[in-house]
């Protein structure tokens, strides 16, 4: 009988240890001790992206570790916030992600826009959520996945967010096992009440993924996390050959313009003009941007000779256009 009660209080013990830990958060102070020199906390973000104060029906899922992306005067509902965007064959419908350098490995569920603003969280802990009225992966725009950092029984599927480093791939795959792979470029975070809407959700013609979670000091006055964690990363695309960019065509000598076409691939940055006199030793004048007028003007065009040639995004260039201009 003895050994009964002793063990009744043994078992009592660990319950109110477990109690008091919860109340006290320890899965997040644990994970705040360990720091990373690229993450960087910015305050006053220009574009903010308040959290609105928690009612008491909604309190337990943010203690769970939900994470929100809830403004008072901008939600999701915000004209902003890219939705609906009609999306090309390079994007996927993603259904799972992998993050080898953290050991992240999950599924990913739709979620969209609740009724009072705040993207959709699933209920699994151990899973992700895609903003699906937004960008798909793979195509241009701000993809947006985002999910938990803790929960009432430990760490959650972005508990190790905060530990990526510049460099580190993010893998995301759809049903059929297509992949697509981004490399994170910067980690930032900022105040729950004070957060880049426009920067996460906003238009872009980059082809981009931001990974979102709750992070810093858990403040039980406010029932959630203090900072909120962006993991920026840009999609990995594979190098061209200098063959596989099209150089301009039409390229002509107008009195003192020189034209061209515009190369209408997606892989083009912009171009660059290059000038002579004699035919030899061409020297780089100009670099004019993808959405630039194809012109540049030269008051000497009538003495010199041009080609123009492509660069892409990652600053391969083309092979040069046909010669032009005076013989």
């Amino acid at each position: 009988m003895k050994i009964g009660w002793r063990l009744y209080f043994t078992v009592v013990g660990l319950v109110a240890m477990v109690m008091v830990s919860y109340e006290m958060n320890v899965w997040t102070f644990g994970s705040e001790t360990e720091a990373n020199p690229d993450l960087v906390r910015v305050e006053n973000v220009s574009q903010s992206l308040n959290v609105q104060e928690a009612s008491s029906d909604d309190k337990r899922e943010i203690l769970d570790g939900e994470f929100t992306v809830l403004n008072k005067d901008k939600d999701l509902n915000d004209e902003k916030v890219v939705k609906d965007k009609e999306q090309s064959d390079a994007g996927i419908i993603p259904s799972h992600i992998h993050i080898p350098s953290i050991g992240v490995d999950a599924p990913v569920e739709d979620v969209g826009i609740l009724d009072n603003g705040q993207m959709g969280v699933p209920e699994d802990p151990q899973a992700s959520g895609w903003f699906e009225p937004g960008t798909q992966p793979g195509n241009r725009g701000n993809a947006v996945i985002a999910g938990h950092v803790d929960s009432r029984t430990g760490p959650a599927v972005f508990y190790d967010l905060k530990k990526l480093q510049i460099g580190d791939e993010i893998k995301i795959q759809d049903k059929e096992g297509d992949e697509k792979v981004y490399i994170v470029e910067k980690l930032e975070s900022y105040p729950m009440e004070d957060s880049p809407i426009e920067k996460i959700f906003g238009s872009t013609n980059e082809k981009r993924l931001n990974l979102i979670t709750c992070t810093g000091e858990f403040v039980r006055d406010r029932g959630g996390h203090q900072d909120r964690l962006v993991v920026y990363s840009k999609l990995k695309e594979p190098e061209m050959d200098q063959k596989d960019i099209t150089p301009p065509a039409k390229v002509q000598v107008q009195g003192t313009f020189i034209t061209w076409h515009a190369v209408r691939e997606d892989y083009v940055a912009g171009y660059r003009v290059y000038k002579s006199k004699g035919g030899e030793d061409f020297q780089k004048v100009a670099s004019i941007s993808k959405h630039e007028r194809k012109t540049f003007v030269d008051a000497a065009a009538s003495e010199h000779q041009y080609y123009v040639t492509t660069v892409n995004q990652d600053g391969q260039e083309s092979s040069p256009s046909e010669i032009v201009g005076q013989k």
